[in-house]
């Protein structure tokens, strides 16, 4: 790949052309971004009831969906989730720290009682804010010492159970029960002493409010032999030394409530075009009724992040692209010109697709928009006016990237655009009259046809759609052909635009300008024919521009109409005028004939390729003849002639076209001076001729290889003995 100088193609723009260029850039990058979101939302197909429905109501009407449908149904998501949030169970912690503290404590009062320490007991009770209200302690201590110490163990052992179960508050249980809750989730401390969770009865939960009872009868029915005084005061005793130890933990509650809520899968709704909503003679429902309105309410909504994406995806695209694009083009000061030609195309190009995809979207027929968005323009466009099939495809990968962002597109428009942009710019220079664009413009309908046949299959279309798809996408090549033909000679002329179709027009030997040098210089005329058969042969051999070649050619020696006489072609035997002149202003009249070239050419209005190659010619070389006669006339040659007064004042040649003109020129009338020419002596001339001009340094920026040379040199054999009528020698083997 050739390097791309970023410095000449920065300074080849104007300040205010890189202030267009930047302004057409980033317009291009919002409007691409853009288009999904400006779309307006009154071209999605809607749902035309005949009448307002309630939910509850029959239908009657059947309703089908517009077209494909794909929204998630709020408010059955959100009753889902409603529902996910009641089904969990009201949370309640097991506070061990409280748990622990109050088992140690009952286990030093119950000590206490063992030592009828009475006063220990009441201390022990005081420190912890309980009150003996049914008087426990004495009633403990008056025990016998027998009773008392199994009364101990017993209070000692249900009050472990209890508390290890846990104790609820009452009011958290009620309001449990309000809520419609029958069963609740519990944590209490298991046997290894780790908190254990499970389901209980909410109803049957152990309160502070109803332990006495529960305990008194969990005692009568295991302590049977016990006397029922003694049974009431263990109840007692439990009560009193007992501590609600399990709270309802809102903060738990909530979190496994939000946790089921956002586990819930949204309620998604996917509709197919033509799918039944609502059947007539049914009962409709309130989900139905919202299916219509989010049908009729669609809106194109894209997060900022995705806009962003869009931004850079376009960006990298349009850079690459751009690079492309710029390597491409070989003559470097056309490039602020193309640059803006094809951001403002692309520019429009968005513009119509926007109106195209309105306009479609709101008709009621499903088709497969692609075929009818004007891509194909552009590509083709700047395939012409560039003679470059990879600038017309950089364009077109530009235009593809564009649509792909487009609402409409599917996973097959990229490669779709892709396949007919490249097939069409295939086509094009089949020819080079401009007729040929009708058979270029049948070819590229049939390949598109075929590709717009394979994906409208993939893409799930009928038949009878996938035929109004060929129809569509056969009109729009047929069409883009047609603006291009238009457009083509307006550029051409506006900017004048070295295109193929202007090349091959200016081609022909009976323009004024041709007619003219036939007449006053018929020994030129005869000379830039040859070199212009000769260039052209020579530049499609190696791949180069062959019209422009064969155009530079014809047009090179122009300015030789103003003096024919001073040059030998056109002097037919008679007398040399540069006998009377001296070699110093001979060698200024050969020399001006390049310059008169370049003016008559800008005068005639040829485009500045072509003025690039009648300047770059002869290049900067020196005009031997006149220079070794100055020489050789001159008594002290080493200070009065200079290599400069003797020296053409032109480029070299910047591209190989200029370079083929060069070598052409010095072969065709190089080649007249040969005695009995054979292949070999055209063979040693013609090398002799080449590496002059490399010794020279006039072929170092040409861009031509050495293969590319070697095929010049058999190229012009060629054309030289067909010019002579002669047969080619062989070496005799």
């Amino acid at each position: 790949m050739k390097n791309l100088n970023y410095k000449i193609v920065f300074d080849s723009f104007t300040n205010a052309q890189k202030i267009a260029f930047s302004l057409l850039f980033a317009i291009c990058i919002v409007i691409g971004v853009l288009m999904p979101v400006i779309l307006p939302s009154s071209s999605l197909r809607q749902i035309e009831l005949s009448r307002s429905y309630r939910a509850g109501e029959l239908s009657d009407e059947d309703v089908y969906a517009p077209d494909a449908v794909n929204f998630i149904d709020e408010v059955a998501t959100e009753n889902d989730r409603q529902e996910a949030r009641k089904s969990v169970l009201p949370y309640y912690s097991f506070n061990s720290l409280d748990t622990i503290e109050r088992l140690i404590m009952s286990q030093n009062y119950l000590d206490a009682i063992k030592a009828e320490d009475s006063n220990d007991a009441y201390k022990i009770l005081r420190d912890h804010d309980i009150f003996d209200s049914d008087s426990v302690t004495y009633d403990l201590i008056n025990l016998s010492d027998e009773e008392r110490n199994l009364v101990c163990d017993i209070v000692d052992e249900v009050l472990i159970n209890v508390l290890r179960n846990g104790i609820f508050s009452s009011s958290d249980i009620k309001e449990s029960i309000d809520e419609g809750y029958r069963n609740i989730t519990v944590e209490h401390l298991g046997t290894n002493y780790k908190i254990e969770t499970h389901e209980i009865n909410a109803e049957s939960a152990f309160t502070f409010e109803n332990v006495y009872e529960k305990v008194l009868d969990y005692a009568l029915e295991k302590y049977s032999s016990v006397n029922d005084k003694v049974l009431i005061t263990i109840a007692k005793a439990v009560k009193m030394l007992s501590i609600e130890n399990i709270r309802y933990d809102a903060l738990k509650t909530e979190s496994f409530r939000e946790e089921a809520s956002n586990a819930t899968s949204p309620v998604a709704i996917r509709l197919e075009e033509g799918d039944l909503i609502i059947a007539r003679d049914t009962i409709i429902t309130e989900q139905q009724l919202r299916i219509v309105d989010q049908i009729n309410n669609r809106r194109i909504e894209i997060p900022p992040s995705a806009l962003v994406s869009y931004a850079l995806f376009l960006i990298t695209v349009m850079f690459f692209s751009y690079y492309f694009f710029v390597v491409s083009i070989q003559y470097k000061y056309r490039i602020p010109l193309y640059s803006l030609i094809f951001l403002v195309g692309i520019l429009v190009e968005l513009i119509l697709s926007f109106l195209m995809i309105s306009f479609i979207l709101s008709r009621e027929e499903r088709v497969l928009i692609d075929p009818l968005l004007p891509f194909l323009f552009l590509p083709l466009l700047f395939t012409c006016i560039t003679n470059k099939r990879r600038v017309g495809f950089s364009v077109g990968f530009v235009t593809a990237a564009f649509a792909v962002l487009f609402p409409t597109s599917n996973k097959f428009t990229f490669f779709l655009l892709l396949v007919v942009i490249e097939a069409s710019i295939f086509f094009v220079h089949r020819g080079t009259n401009r007729l040929d664009v009708i058979y270029e413009a049948l070819y590229s309908s049939l390949i598109a046809a075929i590709a717009t046949a394979i994906f409208s299959l993939l893409s799930g279309f009928s038949y009878s759609i996938l035929a109004r798809n060929i129809v569509f996408i056969i009109l729009n090549v047929l069409l883009t052909y047609i603006a291009v033909s238009i457009a083509l000679p307006i550029l051409e002329k506006v900017f004048n635009l070295p295109t193929q179709f202007r090349l091959h027009e200016l081609s022909y030997t009976d323009t004024p300008t041709l007619n003219r040098l036939s007449q006053v210089a018929q020994g030129t005329f005869n000379h830039v024919r040859n070199v212009s058969d000769m260039s052209y042969a020579a530049a499609k051999e190696i791949g180069a521009d062959a019209e422009l070649t064969r155009v530079g050619a014809l047009y090179h020696d122009i300015g030789k109409a103003e003096h024919p006489e001073y040059f030998i072609e056109n002097q037919g035997g008679k007398g040399n005028v540069h006998d009377e002149l001296n070699n110093n202003l001979s060698a200024a009249i050969i020399k001006s004939h390049v310059k008169l070239g370049v003016e008559k050419g800008r005068e005639i209005g040829l485009p500045q390729e072509v003025l690039d190659i009648i300047g770059q010619h002869h290049g900067n070389d020196i005009i031997m003849y006149f220079y070794n006669e100055a020489k050789k006339n001159s008594p002290d040659a080493a200070r009065l002639v200079r290599e400069e007064d003797f020296r053409y004042n032109g480029e070299i040649p910047q591209s190989p076209e200029s370079a083929i003109v060069m070598l052409a020129d010095c072969v065709e009338a190089a080649s007249r001076t040969l005695k009995n020419p054979n292949t070999q002596k055209y063979d040693r001339l013609i090398m002799n001729i080449i590496m002059s001009k490399i010794n020279h340094g006039q072929m170092a920026q040409s861009k031509l290889t050495l293969t590319d040379i070697m095929k010049i040199k058999d190229t012009f054999i060629r054309s030289l003995v067909g010019r002579d009528h002669q047969r080619i020698e062989y070496d005799k083997e």
